[in-house]
């Protein structure tokens, strides 16, 4: 049987899968990927990348691509743009004046750490460092998330947040974390040990200056190492030569020795690029650091051995198998366009290369359009929640308004009931009666009535409270489902004129100036749909009023006969 023999391109593919990378650039693309504020930009773009409006296909390969461009690249600073957006209040931010308000940015939330500068004139975004560039964009990507609930709503409604946050996924012997981030790299982060404690330098005692004039074999050999010592200090220390510099000895730890003007180191603990580090990319790179681990005894390591075998390298595995499928589809496209462009082009080879590109043209389009629907459906689906929520709580608040209502009327008239009933007594204890026990049990019957009374009065007073209440309002927008009692969270509202629940001027897309105009009137849509006889269509389901007390007789002129239908006017 012949031995099958792999073609060439077959071949080329068994290779590692790397990118071309030009020699000056290999530096800078290993500091690039060792940068935690790299993998955080990048983590960000995976899970929020569509709440910013940035592309979902942008990848840590495009990234990097565009990190090692000669010339400034302008998709990083449409990142940077769709990011400010996200954090500045103002609403026409352009390119052209990305720099000024970014360095407002970093003016009032990080003085310490602005790149832009304090001159008239802010530092060019695309003139910076492509290190302060990343910086800076990650900064940005942190910032958005001073409005958390925002990102919240527009996130997928079965998604869990939980897998928001990155876990380790285990230690190694020296308690260093690895991470695997939605870029399929293995991470590595530790913090440095902290330096040993300084000794101090105790003083020389009479018995030191006795030792001078009796010079021994013993003596003179802890001289010398006492010397050595003096020659070799300890890292971190310094210690003076003479003597009578005792009260003048500096002893300083880790970085604070910096006084000739070096730069200042940064710490090692935290997230820096002294404790973040890149481990493996490719499958290659993931086999060698499972070797390295894989006869160690320490159980961190074993259970890292397991977790990664198991669960993360199938992942590579596929990944680098279709990477091995786009580079092989690659190098076919290209060979055909040499045959193409070397031999004579027919027009058969013509037209079925078009129509292939037509094809590829028109499932992308319909791909595009698919998802367009589906993001379109999902905003759909989130505004009808938010508006069935909303006419619930409309609903709600009417409900316990009219059970207050129901509540005050049928306190009233069973304080009347007892006022008559009272008189009845009154009156009939005026009159002669010769029987001693019917004189006791009209005193009951009164000290009974007087209690009631004062409950019911109880009750009215509570009622007028709740009722009477200054400062208190509810804030319930129809739009983007933030609701709550004396809420305000700093945008300009509005009321509506018919039932005084504040909403967004700006949702309902009106300005201030537009909202504080004389004679402005505004109707949310709940009212407009009252107004216009729709109330009971899709209307929720409200449990029915419960507003009699148990234990009440059935007798004529109790709260339970007294009732009336809703069309009873209030007293």
């Amino acid at each position: 049987m012949p031995r099958y023999k792999r073609t060439a391109d077959e071949a080329q593919l068994d290779l590692p899968i790397e990118h071309e990378i030009a020699p000056e650039n290999v530096e800078t693309l290993q500091r690039l990927r060792n940068m935690w504020e790299f993998a955080s930009l990048m983590q960000y773009i995976f899970l929020f990348g569509h709440v910013v409006k940035i592309d979902e296909d942008f990848d840590v390969e495009d990234l990097e691509t565009e990190c090692l461009k000669a010339e400034p690249s302008s998709k990083l600073a449409g990142i940077g743009l769709s990011l400010l957006k996200y954090v500045s209040s103002h609403r026409g931010l352009t390119p052209d004046i990305f720099d000024e308000y970014a360095r407002r940015q970093y003016t009032a939330k990080a003085p310490n750490r602005n790149p832009f500068g304090e001159q008239e004139e802010p530092a060019k975004f695309s003139e910076m460092d492509i290190f302060i560039r990343i910086r800076v964009l990650q900064q940005l990507s942190t910032w958005t998330f001073g409005n958390a609930e925002r990102i919240r709503g527009m996130m997928p409604q079965d998604e869990d947040h939980l897998n928001w946050r990155m876990e380790p996924v285990g230690w190694d012997r020296e308690d260093r974390a690895y991470f695997v981030l939605d870029d399929n790299r293995l991470y590595r982060r530790f913090d440095e040990p902290l330096p040993p404690p300084t000794p101090k330098m105790k003083p020389k005692t009479k018995a030191n200056k006795r030792s001078k004039g009796k010079q021994t074999r013993s003596s003179k050999r802890r001289k010398v190492e006492d010397t050595e010592d003096e020659e070799l200090p300890p890292d971190g220390e310094q210690i003076d030569a003479e003597p009578g510099a005792q009260g003048d000895t500096v002893t300083t730890n880790g970085d604070s020795t910096l006084s000739s003007g070096r730069a200042e180191e940064e710490p090692g603990y935290g997230f820096t690029e002294k404790t973040w580090s890149l481990v493996a990319i490719t499958l290659d790179e993931y086999d060698d650091f499972l070797g390295s681990i894989f006869r160690s005894r320490d159980p961190n390591e074993r259970q890292l051995h397991k977790r990664i075998t198991e669960d993360v390298r199938p992942i590579i595995e596929k990944r680098a198998e279709a990477l091995r499928q786009k580079q092989l589809k690659k190098l076919r496209e290209l060979e055909n366009v040499q045959k193409l462009a070397t031999a004579k082009r027919s027009s058969r080879l013509a037209s079925k290369f078009e129509k292939e590109k037509e094809e590829r043209e028109k499932q992308e389009a319909e791909e595009k359009r698919l998802r367009n629907l589906r993001m379109a459906h999902e905003e759909e689906d989130r505004q009808r929640r938010i508006e069935e929520g909303h006419e619930s709580r409309r609903q709600t608040r009417e409900q316990r308004i009219k059970e207050r209502e129901a509540k005050r009327i049928l306190h009233e008239e069973e304080l009347q009931r007892l006022q008559a009933a009272e008189e009845r007594t009154t009156s009939q204890s005026l009159e002669p009666s010769s029987e001693q026990a019917d004189a006791e049990q009209k005193r009951i019957s009164a000290r009974q009535t007087k209690v009631q009374k004062e409950q019911h009065q109880k009750e009215l007073a509570e009622l007028a409270a709740e009722d009477g209440s200054f400062g208190k309002w509810y804030f319930d927008c129809s739009v983007c489902g933030m609701n709550g009692e004396n809420l305000d969270d700093g945008t300009h509202s509005l009321a509506c004129d018919r039932c005084n629940v504040w909403q967004h001027s700006r949702c309902h897309g009106f300005t201030p100036k537009q909202a504080e105009k004389e004679g402005f009137v505004f109707v949310c849509k709940s009212c407009k749909r009252i107004e216009a006889g729709g109330e009971q269509l899709d209307k929720p389901k409200i449990p029915p009023l419960k507003l009699g007390k148990k234990g009440t007789s059935s007798s004529p002129g109790t709260p339970n006969e007294t009732k009336k239908g809703p069309g009873r006017p209030s007293s």
